[in-house]
């Protein structure tokens, strides 16, 4: 591979131009870019990248972090982030990880070898003290979802009012025996969870045995496989919230395939407001997150701490809103204004 310096010798220039040329130097004459450029070509030279971002101190790229590309919540929120970031001339490298903490931390190795100027973490796998001492060292931001303990900013909703207010929902409309399919793993589960408990408890009201499924991912056939399970209990509830609508798509699947109608025996209630939500037939009633709105304002925290890295701690809780649709029995009151017709 030619180095820059022969590079310059071929063309007869010092290495200064030649590095001027590749990085679009305005001064430089265009007869001597185009020289330039003709041994670049020939000689198939790369130019350091890593070495020239050293020099300069930042890249203009910015590190996103996912757990997986084919979530459609995710997907949306990430959309947001690169509009924020296009309109300010910076570049969005999206990673997967995969809920893998070796590819998580190799992946974050581009802030050390400055190969990016910072990072959005839509989740995590590493622990609240490693994010934290990371965190200390580059700008760092956590989206939608975030690690306990963590010394790191933050951008969401607020997961336990948000479940308060969909269960909140189901009781007023006359379901009592009502179950909920969560997960132990994730911080905003178990907040939503907390928030079932709540509603339940101001209504006098205790979670039925099996009724409290925390076992599961949030996926369409995990969804059908909990909907069997409480189905098959001596009592089986007459409502259902599952904290994703994916596992809610599955519950309706379910409770079709049984002969019964979501929404007229059992209502099922869902959480993100993603397609599958709303192509469903019955539609499923669920809460919307501002999933582009979480993705710009996490921008925004991003760029600020890194043009001041010294910026304390933020944690910024976006607001959120209920769609009351079929699943439930159609559209109806919610706490606060928070409900909405439209899908």
């Amino acid at each position: 591979m030619p180095t820059m310096k022969e590079v310059a010798a071929a063309t007869g220039v010092s290495v200064a131009t030649v590095s001027r040329v590749l990085n679009h130097d305005p001064k430089v004459s265009p007869e001597t870019r185009d020289r330039v450029m003709e041994v670049v070509r020939r000689t198939g030279y790369t130019p350091n990248v890593l070495g020239r971002n050293l020099r300069r101190k930042n890249t203009d790229r910015l590190l996103v972090l996912t757990p997986s590309l084919s979530n459609q919540f995710l997907s949306g929120v990430i959309r947001g982030m690169e509009s924020r970031a296009q309109a300010q001339g910076l570049q969005v490298m999206v990673s997967a990880t995969h809920n893998d903490p070796d590819l998580e931390r190799r992946s974050l190795e581009m802030l050390s070898n400055r190969t990016a100027d910072g990072a959005i973490l839509l989740g995590s796998t590493l622990s609240g003290e490693t994010l934290s001492e990371l965190a200390a060292q580059y700008p760092l931001v956590m989206c939608s979802e975030w690690v306990e303990g963590a010394q790191i900013s933050t951008v969401g909703i607020d997961n336990r009012q948000a479940a308060f207010d969909a269960v909140s929902a189901l009781l007023r409309d006359g379901r009592k025996r009502i179950a909920i399919l969560s997960n132990q793993e994730m911080l905003s589960a178990r907040q939503r969870t907390l928030g079932y408990r709540q509603a339940l408890e101001e209504w006098g009201l205790s979670p039925v045995e099996g009724y409290v499924q925390e076992h599961y991912e949030y996926t369409y056939r995990a969804g059908m496989q909990a909907c069997r399970r409480l189905l098959a209990l001596p009592e089986p509830p007459d409502a259902i919230f599952a904290i994703s609508d994916e596992l809610a798509a599955g519950v309706c699947r379910e409770l079709m395939l049984q002969g019964k109608l979501p929404g007229r025996e059992i209502a099922v209630f869902g959480f993100d407001n993603t397609t599958v939500s709303q192509v469903m037939t019955p539609a499923i009633s669920t809460v919307a997150q501002p999933r582009r709105q979480l993705g710009e304002t996490a921008m925004e925290l991003l760029a600020a701490r890194m043009a001041q890295p010294d910026l304390p701690e933020e944690h910024i809780l976006l607001p959120h809103r209920l769609i009351l649709r079929d699943s439930t029995g159609g559209p109806c009151p919610s706490p606060d204004g928070l409900s909405s017709l439209s899908p």
